[in-house]
Order: structure tokens, then C-alpha cells, then sequence
């Protein structure tokens, strides 16, 4: 996440003025070191506490495994920092509600990265629903999936964790279930089912949602390639959203399906009104909208793009999800393997 995604906006915006980078922690010092080369001016530190001992940051980028983020974040807002944590904030709603005291008592921002939000067809798809130019929705059905290629540091998020923190669900589904939440308000969980075997984690989930506005399916995979499309069905149209495209939106009222003319903006800046606007087309520049955000949230008082109270829901849906597991279908097994997969599904454990 450090080098893909945060290295680019971070450098963007020490060149702005905006805010600079003062400390680099990663348990392993040659991964933060990775780092220091683009950020001359920041210590790198093994430790999370030694570095906020310094005294020399304001707000703290939480993008490690998301075992760790709830610790981290309440450890960084004790320490007065603001927080904007990785996508999910916690492996629990309890946790979410530690974390969110934390910063209430603190009286520190506390957002939560979910940068889908600011890609504009999301966004551009979400004024459709609310506005109700797609009429009453029917249904909805979102599917996500490939190869993972996903170049990693650790392998966190591929060990199983009691508590939950790994595996496909942990990873994209915040992101797909943030934004059917965004969408169509907090879902109730239906039925869930994935792949995990005990000791192992999933590669592939299915759920069906009913939620305030409709029901829906939603499918998850890191080992195939699937549609990567969100498509809603509403009594006035129908839309269709590339998952892996942050500016692609069809529509189609009568006569088949048209591209949506996409031009939804962002801040770009810390003025009140924002003088300069950004619509992203690359997650580098998502990204640089979103840490504007935060930067505006601190100094100018606005909420930020996800709130704890908000990401906490993400959360709750996971963990409903969790208490309904049963194994995914395997119909291409035989009697004996279909017994033996079932035996060793991780809520036999």
C-alpha cells in the first residue's frame, strides 16, 4: 500500500506544502527504509510507539495487516495524532468501538480509507440511485474477481486468524461492501458461504443481501476471473459499473446501453471553497483526493469521506456474515470428496 498507492500523493503533497512525511515504522526497518529514499527527511523506526514518542506528527497512516489496525490506531490517536486507517478499521465492531472512543475522547479525526469513494462513476452511480432517475431498485448483483496478483510484504493476510483479519473477505470485501452500503444503506446478511478449509483462508465467498432498498447478490474471488461489474436494476433503468475502471458507467433507459459522461469532482485543495477540483482516473490520484480529505477534515472542520461510526457498519456486516458461514458449493466433487470438504471447513474447527 506504502509504495503502490500512498508513495505518489504523499510526494505530491510534501511538494504542496501540505504536510511532510516525518516517520517511516515497519517492524522490519528495510521495508520503512524502501521508503526513505522518496522521504529524505523522515526517521525510520522499527516501533510504532517510539515513533510517536517523537512528538513530530500530527496525523498517523495506518496501512499495515488489518490484525493490527484497531491497536495502531487507538495507540496513534493516545498519542494525539489524527488517524486515516486502511480499509477495514478492525476485525470486530468492538474493536471499531475502541478505536472510535479513542478518538472522540481524543478529540482527533478519525477516517477511514476507502478509496473507492472517490472514484467518480461510483460516485457519479450513487447520485443516480439517491436521486431516483433509475426509479425504484429491483435488485442488484455485484461480482469481483481474478488471478491475485497483489504484490505482498507479508503474508498476514494469507495466515487465519481466530478473530478474522485475512483472507479474501477481509480484503476486497470492505471495499465491495462499503459501497453497496454507500449505495443502499446497511444490508441484512441473507446467507454467506466460502472456500476456507481449517488453517486456511478463503479465495472465493458468495452472499445474498436484502437491503433498505433491495436485495442483491454479491461473489468474491482471488482465483477467477469474473464479470467485475456492478449491475443494478431499477423500474426507470438499469446500470452497469466496471468494478476495475474508476470512470466507466453504462446506462440504459429503453434502447441499450450508452457510456455515462463522467466529470465528478473532488478537492484538490485546502481552500474553503476548494479553487481547484480533481476528477481521478488513476487510484494514485484517488488516493491523493482522499488524503486532501483528511487534510481538509483536520483543518477545516469538514467530515471525512469515511467516518469511524460509518466504517464500523462495514464491519458489522462482515461479522453477521461470519456467524452465517457455510461451505460454498462444490457440485463437481463426488459424494466422498463433497464429505470430506464439508469436514474441513473452517466452521468445523
Amino acid at each position: 500500500m506504502a509504495q503502490k498507492l500512498y508513495r505518489k500523493p504523499l510526494q505530491k503533497l510534501e511538494q504542496q506544502g501540505v504536510l511532510q512525511v516525518t516517520a517511516l515504522v515497519d517492524r522490519h526497518a528495510s521495508h520503512a527504509g524502501s521508503l526513505h529514499t522518496f522521504f529524505p527527511h523522515a526517521v525510520v523506526y522499527e516501533d510504532l510507539r517510539r515513533a510517536l514518542e517523537g512528538g513530530q506528527s500530527d496525523l498517523s497512516l495506518i496501512l499495515s495487516p488489518t490484525q493490527l489496525h484497531a491497536e495502531q490506531s487507538v495507540l496513534a490517536l493516545r498519542y494525539n495524532n489524527h488517524v486515516l486507517c486502511e480499509k477495514p478499521m478492525a476485525v470486530s465492531v468492538a474493536q471499531c468501538d475502541e478505536v472510535i472512543s479513542a478518538a472522540n475522547e481524543m478529540g482527533r479525526v478519525l477516517a477511514v480509507g476507502m478509496i473507492r469513494r472517490f472514484f467518480p462513476a461510483f460516485a457519479h452511480l450513487r447520485e443516480l440511485v439517491v436521486s431516483g432517475e433509475l426509479g425504484e431498485i429491483h435488485s442488484f448483483s455485484y461480482r469481483e474477481g481474478k488471478v491475485f496478483d497483489w504484490d505482498v510484504k507479508t503474508l498476514a493476510g494469507f495466515t487465519r486468524h481466530p478473530e478474522g483479519g485475512s483472507g479474501l473477505f477481509f480484503d476486497i470485501g470492505p471495499h465491495a461492501l462499503d459501497y453497496l452500503i454507500w449505495l443502499f444503506g446497511v444490508p441484512e446478511v441473507i446467507s454467506y458461504a466460502d472456500d476456507a478449509l481449517v488453517g486456511g483462508v478463503e479465495g472465493n465467498v458468495v452472499m445474498e443481501l436484502t437491503s433498505p432498498v433491495s436485495p442483491g447478490s454479491v461473489q468474491l474471488s482471488w482465483d477467477s476471473p469474473l464479470r467485475n461489474e456492478l449491475r443494478v436494476i431499477g423500474s426507470a433503468g438499469e446500470a452497469v459499473l466496471r468494478i476495475d475502471e474508476s470512470d466507466r458507467l453504462a446506462l440504459s433507459k429503453s434502447a441499450g446501453f450508452k457510456e455515462v459522461a463522467i466529470d465528478h469532482a473532488y478537492p484538490a485543495d485546502l481552500h474553503q471553497p476548494a479553487r481547484q477540483r480533481m476528477s481521478p482516473r488513476l487510484y494514485t490520484e484517488s488516493l491523493y483526493c482522499q488524503l486532501i480529505q483528511v487534510a481538509r477534515a483536520i483543518q477545516l472542520g469538514e467530515p471525512p469521506a469515511v467516518s469511524g461510526e460509518e466504517a464500523k457498519e462495514c464491519v458489522r456486516v462482515i461479522e453477521s456474515a461470519r456467524r452465517r458461514a457455510r461451505p460454498i458449493d462444490m457440485p463437481w466433487l463426488d459424494c466422498d470428496e463433497q464429505e470430506a470438504y464439508q469436514a474441513l471447513h473452517w466452521t468445523k474447527a
